[in-house]
């Protein structure tokens, strides 16, 4: 019972109360305030500092903190000594100064277009255990493939001072002049899984060329000549980048490059049953098509069930992606391009604690591209 319930408790005395109740009301009172008093007072002395700790074991403060940083240069029966004494005293470290002290906010900042789309859930988690290595946390933010609150998150971002940033661009972004203000304030930025049409920024993500072609290339070696491809939205440098590779594995075979199987989609649903639908009224219809990723698979697939049932059979699809339901369905891609997001999600982060910790190779403009590679698989 704290001090106001006490007090509560003897201004309801009333007049009749006995002198003998009275005295043992105020006695169980001043008990229970010394033990709050004591309690508060060890919780006190639970507060101990660096210099606390230097000061019992006769070290320095210096050797205290490094210690406690697992620094190579302290021994390890120095460690064990100043840990041992940090957990008798409870020692919690005083994280805000320590961020003040080394002028880093132990934050880097991560904007993706959705957390709905699982390979942007898988570079994440790829992401946090090299920051989590680093002692960092994550600033996440969503654009939902709006250019307008990329640009008001970037200066969120810079308003809170991350010490570096890893960015997947939405589908409309063009200009990514916004990205700039980053170098300009020194945080150290990088794009992921979207390439950036302005080559100045380091850039992580799977071989997307060599993955395409590898889609194509299987299909024709099933026999097929007439392979259309349903590309995503020309903002984006990756599609172009996917319809080199299809392009590529055209060549290869001396198969003409046919425009008119050439369609470009926004993602949805409805485009691209546009898509499909001028596809099949072509004079001589795709037997193939390699679409850019699953979700256009299934939407083309879902397309041909309702509108031409009995080309269902006839038509095979390759695609970027493997979605685990395809074990379940009926109709699905013949093969998929398997994309390795946690591995970019780690050699993105490993890269930007690079910038972060002033290496100048990893500073220097036009770094170049990471890109991991990916692999096809086919699908039973």
């Amino acid at each position: 019972m704290g001090y106001a319930a006490h007090k509560r408790v003897l201004q309801r005395l009333n007049p009749l109360t006995t002198t003998f109740e009275i005295i043992y009301y105020k006695f169980f009172f001043s008990i229970n305030l010394h033990k709050t008093f004591a309690k508060d007072q060890r919780l006190m002395e639970k507060a101990k500092t660096l210099k606390d700790i230097a000061t019992r074991l006769n070290m320095s403060i210096s050797t205290v903190s490094k210690a406690l940083s697992n620094d190579a240069s302290i021994s390890i029966l120095t460690k064990e000594r100043v840990q041992k004494q940090a957990m008798e005293w409870n020692y919690i470290p005083n994280e805000s100064a320590r961020h003040f002290k080394l002028n880093k906010s132990f934050m880097i900042g991560l904007i993706i277009p959705d957390l709905l789309d699982r390979f942007y859930v898988l570079a994440i988690n790829g992401i946090e255990e090299i920051a989590a290595k680093e002692n960092y946390n994550i600033f996440l933010t969503q654009s939902h493939e709006d250019i307008v609150k990329e640009g008001n998150i970037v200066n969120i971002m810079i308003r809170n001072r991350v010490d570096g940033v890893i960015v997947a661009i939405t589908k409309n972004t063009v200009d990514t002049d916004f990205l700039e203000k980053f170098k300009l304030v020194g945080i150290p930025v990088l794009c992921i899984v979207r390439e950036p049409q302005n080559q100045s920024f380091n850039y992580v993500s799977v071989n997307n060329r060599k993955g395409a072609f590898k889609a194509t290339d299987f299909l024709i070696k099933r026999g097929h000549s007439r392979i259309a491809h349903i590309m995503g939205p020309e903002t984006l440098q990756i599609s172009q980048i996917r319809f080199e590779g299809y392009k590529e594995a055209l060549q290869k075979n001396k198969i003409p490059l046919d425009m008119e199987l050439v369609k470009v989609v926004d993602f949805t649903k409805q485009e691209t049953a546009i898509a499909m639908q001028r596809l099949m009224k072509l004079k001589s219809p795709p037997t193939a098509i390699f679409t850019f990723k699953n979700d256009i698979s299934l939407d083309a697939i879902g397309f041909l069930k309702r509108k031409y049932p009995e080309k269902l059979d006839l038509i095979e699809f390759t695609d970027f992606g493997n979605l685990p339901l395809f074990d379940y369905l009926e109709h699905k891609p013949v093969a998929s391009i398997v994309e390795d997001f946690y591995e970019v999600g780690k050699q993105a982060a490993q890269l930007l604690f690079r910038m972060i910790n002033i290496d100048e190779d990893a500073q220097k403009d036009n770094c170049g591209k990471i890109e991991i590679p990916c692999k096809l698989i086919v699908h039973k």
